[in-house]
């Protein structure tokens, strides 16, 4: 059987772009942690996450699982910064102050969470790491 060749090569290019595309979003949320930022930051986490559950056949599930906790953890704190975006929007639609400076509080605490976290992923060269972990070679 020769059918399985074709297709890892395209999950290793489908996965190398993902992630290409998310080291690339993870450097631009670092340098401007807006709600813009962050947002499509999410967006990438989600798609690159996704590869890794269609094409999981392909890569190593020790490497799979380890990329997948790190990722959860990078959403985790996203979603509290996310939360408090949509939160802020909201108040300043309604014209409704009251709560604003909490919110701005906390989001400000979890971007300060969330860059620690940065620094540390890129201090390791997590993108180098997992595609070596996870052999995506380029085809």
């Amino acid at each position: 059987m020769t059918a399985p060749a074709p297709i890892r090569d395209y999950a290793i290019e489908q996965m190398n772009h993902l992630l290409t595309r998310l080291a690339f979003q993870v450097h631009r949320a670092a340098k401007k942690p807006g709600a813009d930022e962050i947002h499509d930051l999410r967006v990438s986490i989600r798609r690159f996450s996704q590869g890794l559950s269609v094409f999981y056949d392909f890569f190593p599930a020790w490497e799979v699982k380890k990329v997948r906790k790190r990722l959860k953890r990078m959403m985790r704190l996203t979603s509290e910064i996310r939360d408090r975006d949509i939160t802020l929007e909201f108040l300043a639609e309604v014209k409704h102050p009251t709560h604003r400076k909490r919110f701005e509080r906390e989001r400000l605490t979890h971007q300060r969470e969330f860059s620690e976290m940065v620094r540390r992923w890129s201090a390791r060269d997590f993108s180098a790491k997992w595609r070596n972990g996870l052999s995506l070679r380029s085809v």
